[in-house]
């Protein structure tokens, strides 16, 4: 009995340590792909904003923009293209959403080709491809992130019920070595077996180092889902509703006289923007504020039948432009984004890595307090026959 306690407590303790690594590197990979396909999401509608604003120019939009515009979309098919090696489903998922990417990026070579001859339908083609890029290729990787969300979640679940199969082992495991001492002593009239004592001992003490290195792992992934990587999803939800509201800025003044007082879509989109963007970043706030007044001033010109100062302020560069200050916001919280992705990862890194180490020496600690508890009893069996 005292064989199979250590063995129980060495072996069940091992598999819990085992568990919660496990667990751990699947919330590691999972959250890792959440913010990819949030990050091509950002991409997606960087681009789309970039685009819509260009045509504004009506001929030759800025170089800048439009190297923005490319970088974005070439950035946006990499990352689609690396999520959807995460699984079959997802590459089916990837698969329907690069081929409407294909079309959206065909309406907007139509929607610049026509702008840059002056012809007004060109503005049809602009809308088309918004329109896609919102209800068919968005909404597919809304949903992917949704999933992983909740997959994160499952994850730490099952981390979290590794400890309850930690201290069940050692419960059972101890509890069978602190029974079959008493048994012994009273059986042969002993206080003390030395052998089954020490051995009772060093598993004790592995079994302390094992507690101690999954309370450790589940303290600093929890530091993780709370900070870093919660920060990062929410940095993600802000950046990608920011650039669907600048869009939506561009492609209501591209539509002449159709700004409304109430200003529903932008200010949905605005709502989202600046609820989701973490405490902390102030930089940022003030930058999304003050893109915000400015957006109302030209929205308000607009709606009041001013089109043509509307548009100019729409393409304004200067320092105290719309798009200036929503260029400030974006570049803050893109640096953020990368800080705190960066601090996920490692984070979670950190968090498994005292598990493996324990696991070894609790399971050392077993089969060592097994052959112990053998040589223990050994002596005494020989004395009974």
């Amino acid at each position: 009995m005292a064989v199979v306690a250590a063995l129980v407590a060495g072996i069940g303790a091992g598999a819990a340590l085992g568990e919660r690594s496990a667990a751990l590197n699947g919330a590691k990979r999972t959250a890792a792909h959440l913010l990819l396909v949030q990050r091509a999401q950002i991409e997606l509608v960087q681009a789309d904003s970039d685009a819509s604003n260009a045509y504004l120019q009506f001929g030759p939009e800025p170089v800048a923009q439009r190297q923005d515009y490319l970088a974005s979309m070439a950035a946006a098919s990499r990352d689609i293209a690396a999520a959807a090696r995460f699984s079959p489903q997802d590459a089916a998922a990837m698969a329907e959403a690069n081929s409407a990417l294909t079309r959206y990026s065909s309406y907007q070579a139509s929607a610049r080709a026509l702008n840059s001859q002056s012809v007004l339908v060109g503005a049809s083609y602009l809308a088309t491809a918004s329109e896609l890029l919102r209800s068919d290729v968005l909404p597919r990787l809304r949903s992917l992130s949704t999933r992983d969300q909740k997959q994160v979640s499952a994850d730490y679940s099952r981390s979290a019920r590794a400890l309850w199969l930690f201290l069940a082992s050692v419960l059972l495991g101890l509890g069978g070595l602190i029974y079959a001492q008493v048994w012994l002593g009273r059986r042969f009239r002993r206080i003390l077996n030395v052998p089954l004592a020490a051995c009772s001992a060093i598993l004790l003490v592995t079994l302390a180092v094992g507690l101690a290195a999954i309370s450790l792992a589940e303290s600093r992934a929890n530091d993780v889902r709370a900070g870093s990587l919660a920060k990062a999803v929410a940095l993600s939800r802000s950046r990608v509703a920011a650039f669907d509201a600048k869009s939506i800025e561009s492609l209501t003044v591209v539509k002449r006289g159709s700004a409304t007082t109430a200003d529903a879509s932008w200010s949905a989109a605005m709502k989202t923007a600046t609820s989701a963007l973490p405490a902390g970043n102030s930089q940022a706030s003030s930058a999304l504020s003050s893109y915000a007044v400015k957006h109302r001033a030209l929205n308000t010109l607009h709606a009041n039948g001013d089109w043509q100062q509307a548009k100019d302020l729409a393409i304004g560069t200067s320092a105290s432009s719309a798009n200036r200050q929503f260029q400030t916001y974006a570049a803050v919280t893109k640096s953020a984004l990368t800080q705190q992705a960066a601090a996920a990862s490692s984070g979670l890194d950190s968090a498994g890595a005292p598990l493996w180490p324990a696991r070894l020496l609790v399971l050392a600690g077993g089969f060592v307090c097994a052959a112990g508890a053998w040589w223990g009893f050994s002596p005494r069996l020989d004395e009974y026959r």
